[in-house]
């Protein structure tokens, strides 16, 4: 017999930044955004987009642009790798650095095991890029031995390409044994950390990535509107014969014009720069990544202990999982048009499972600027619209960590 989940209205009285009620999406209240991006900033960074009126070719915007560029380094491990900053999403430094770095002749391995694997793969080909796809089930981990079969059977690769964090699954993939692999062979590495930067293990050192690529709006509390590219030294003699095709996003202009002026060749999206120097000034207050990653770690087991209390059931859950983000099965009986609805409702922000996943997972992100009294409003929520009282919840969670 099939089961089903009714919803009933919240029963017990808003509190301060609590569960809202079905006013809030029609008002200023903010979100809870559970989701992986964009993410809830604190008044600082909000602060630092609303009170910066500079122009970006003036010395002091300069200044903002050299401590972010100096920041950006000190939070990934890449003291030596050259920062630059590029308007736009994740998905437009990924294109530069690939447009910049492999020359049309050169084949690229794309190892995927998620949406934003695919992605690389498909600007790739965008780019018209020789392509081979290690391609892999949503979630499923990578395998070293395969990778090396791939690259002793086939010279023309020139370069691989990967995430750290697949955050269309939350799954964390083995970047630095890749970068083993590929150091001794000579073979460039782009890598996405734009799910893993400021939240996760990492070491530039020890991954070897050629190119890191990341962006201002996920683990390092930002504002969507900026990306950067890390790359490191000797790169730009080692690829100084590819020849440029685009000009917004050939980053050797971005290099010339950092090392002439500091700036950048085109207009830069200066409040989210703004914002992402004073979010990753809030990063070293915190206590850099170890803390904030503790942090992470604590908000990500109280919503997998929480959700599983509710009898939901978590995917991916033997895979290495990341510290800020959950795949749930939806409650049984349960669309996840339904359930989006009514969390927003009540003041939290959740997303559908992407691709394979999008018919009965959904996602819930801890990252941003997130507390664990946010998380147990969010458990509240769901307690009452899977019809589960929190007192047995609470009893079931502590079950779990018994």
């Amino acid at each position: 017999m099939k089961s089903h989940v009714s919803f009933s209205p919240a029963t017990r009285p808003a509190r301060p930044e609590a569960v809202r009620s079905a006013r809030a999406a029609d008002s200023n209240e903010p979100l809870a955004l559970l989701c992986p991006g964009p993410v809830n900033t604190t008044p600082r960074v909000r602060l630092a987009m609303a009170r910066l009126d500079l122009a970006h070719r003036d010395r002091a915007f300069v200044e903002v642009l050299d401590r972010l560029r100096a920041r950006i380094r000190a939070v990934a491990g890449a003291p030596d790798h050259e920062a630059l900053v590029v308007a736009g999403s994740a998905t437009g430094a990924t294109e530069a650095a690939l447009a910049t770095f492999l020359a049309p002749e050169e084949r690229l391995l794309v190892v995927s095991n998620g949406a934003f694997g695919e992605r690389i793969a498909q600007i790739a080909e965008a780019l018209e890029l020789p392509v081979s796809h290690l391609r892999y089930d949503w979630g499923e981990p990578i395998v070293l031995e395969q990778i090396v079969a791939l690259l002793d059977g086939d010279p023309r690769i020139k370069a691989v390409a990967m995430v750290h964090h697949e955050t269309s699954v939350g799954v964390l993939n083995p970047v630095t044994e890749v970068g083993r692999l590929l150091a001794p062979r000579r073979i460039r590495y782009f890598l996405d950390v734009v799910s893993s930067l400021g939240a996760e293990e990492f070491d530039a050192a020890r991954v070897r990535a050629s190119v890191l690529i990341g962006s201002a709006n996920k683990c390092l509390h930002g504002v969507p509107g900026v990306a950067f590219v890390l790359v490191k030294p000797g790169l730009w003699e080692e690829t100084a014969h590819v020849k440029p095709r685009s000009l917004y996003l050939d980053l050797t202009r971005y290099r010339a014009c950092a090392i002439e002026n500091g700036q950048t060749p085109y207009t830069p999206a200066v409040p989210a720069i703004a914002a992402l120097d004073e979010a990753l000034r809030e990063l070293e207050e915190e206590g850099g990544v170890p803390a904030r990653r503790a942090r992470y770690r604590a908000l990500n087991d109280r919503v997998r202990t929480g959700l599983k209390a509710l009898g939901l059931k978590l995917k991916f859950e033997d895979a290495v999982s990341s510290s800020s983000l959950t795949v749930a099965h939806l409650p049984p009986g349960v669309s996840f048009d339904q359930l989006y609805a009514r969390l927003r409702e009540r003041g939290f922000l959740v997303y559908r499972g992407k691709g394979p996943l999008s018919h009965d997972c959904f996602l819930v992100a801890n990252m941003g600027h997130l507390d664990l009294e946010t998380i147990d409003r969010f458990l509240d929520a769901m307690a009452e619209l899977t019809g589960i009282e929190r007192l047995d919840a609470e009893r079931r969670t502590r079950a779990l960590r018994a």
